[in-house]
């Protein structure tokens, strides 16, 4: 077992600054070429919505497949889901939900766009076809934000409740790996410690535990109209 460890200074926004700690595990088993991270915080507890992505290395990358869709949901003044990872040239839609009106806008990332979605409306999707995180805000209730990464890369995952994500059936060769979280970010950026270059074949699994020396902000609750 090779161990890893790399510290860096990252910033939260534009003005919090945290450092963050990232040790990565790497094992052989027996398995079909997987990557598995399991990310915890500074006390040692699961981290959800990290996001995990494998970029092949020197090998052209497969398109996403035509008509790939995902969606953001605007449901009980919440942004549903906080998080979201989705392959370039996917199609995101921003379904209302709620009996209210919402303004979706891009606060930063790659692409711009915004919308003013009334009440059980659906805009037209919005092809996602640059790399990077964007970061969602409606202007009309602020405390509904949202974070979504664009990969130029089909293998990738999000930590489950559990801290925990899985990167399957992936063809042998070099990869770039990122393990990232939207606490873990410079404005545009991914953290610095990133990405580690791993070689698989077909009978690896890599696995790592990657610890942040940080505790994650919560994501927003669900509301009702009396509670705003």
């Amino acid at each position: 077992m090779k161990w890893f460890a790399n510290r860096a200074r990252c910033i939260v926004g534009a003005t919090t600054s945290v450092a963050v700690v990232a040790s990565l595990a790497i094992s052989a088993t027996s398995h079909a070429a997987t990557i598995v991270a399991q990310v915890k915080d500074r006390n040692g507890n699961a981290v959800t919505n990290a996001v995990v992505y494998a970029t092949p290395v020197g090998v052209s990358v497969p398109a996403v497949k035509a008509g790939t869709t995902a969606q953001v949901e605007q449901m009980q003044f919440k942004y549903e889901p906080f998080v979201s990872v989705v392959q370039k040239g996917t199609q995101m839609r921003f379904p209302n939900r709620d009996k209210a009106d919402h303004h979706v806008k891009v606060l930063s990332g790659p692409q711009l766009f915004e919308f003013q979605i009334y009440t059980r409306k659906e805009p037209t999707p919005v092809t996602l076809d640059k790399p990077g995180q964007i970061t969602l805000q409606c202007l009309l209730h602020n405390w509904m934000n949202a974070h979504i990464y664009v990969v130029d890369t089909p293998f990738f995952a999000k930590t489950s409740r559990t801290g925990s994500a899985v990167l399957q059936d992936l063809p042998e060769g070099e990869y770039d790996v990122i393990v990232t979280h939207p606490n873990v970010l410079f404005p545009g950026q991914v953290s610095p410690q990133m990405p580690r270059r791993i070689k698989l074949d077909a009978t690896t699994s890599q696995v790592f535990d990657v610890k942040f020396d940080f505790v994650p902000k919560s994501e927003p609750t669900r509301r009702t109209p009396l509670e705003y």
